[in-house]
């Protein structure tokens, strides 16, 4: 059985990305909420992005009418942080966050798994979280 919080990269990207563990990192606010290290830690990330070691890209994705449960309209700040030999990530995630916007789906265990996959979960990580998710209780 695998400990889900243990296992959560959730604070502990730049650690992780540091010790070469986790391949890709991605942190979203909405821009009225922006600038706030504490949503997107740009200045953590930035010595490592300057020395090349990380690459850094973002996108404005725009409201998200079809998730009322956020309670907003309102365009969402994406920035992604790679390993440099990690780059094919970023554009991988992209094309899965734009497609999901531009879809008229619910987010579903599938996109879960294929986002979860380019954050660097391994197989095992993947199938505990969404039996956890996405299993009736």
């Amino acid at each position: 059985m695998i400990d889900l919080k243990a296992v959560n990269h959730t604070n502990r990207e730049l650690e992780l990305m540091v010790s070469g563990a986790k391949p890709l990192a991605m942190f979203y606010a909405f821009i009225s909420e922006l600038p706030d290290e504490g949503f997107i830690p740009e200045d953590s990330f930035a010595p490592y992005v300057q020395e090349g070691r990380f690459i850094r890209e973002e996108i404005v994705i725009e409201g998200l009418d079809h998730l009322p449960q956020l309670g907003k309209n309102a365009p969402i700040k994406y920035v992604f942080f790679a390993m440099t030999q990690e780059a094919w990530r970023i554009p991988a995630m992209i094309l899965l966050k734009r497609s999901f916007r531009n879809s008229s789906y619910k987010w579903n265990e599938t996109l879960e798994r294929m986002e979860s996959a380019l954050l660097g979960y391994t197989d095992e990580e993947i199938d505990a979280w969404c039996k956890a998710r996405f299993t009736a209780a």
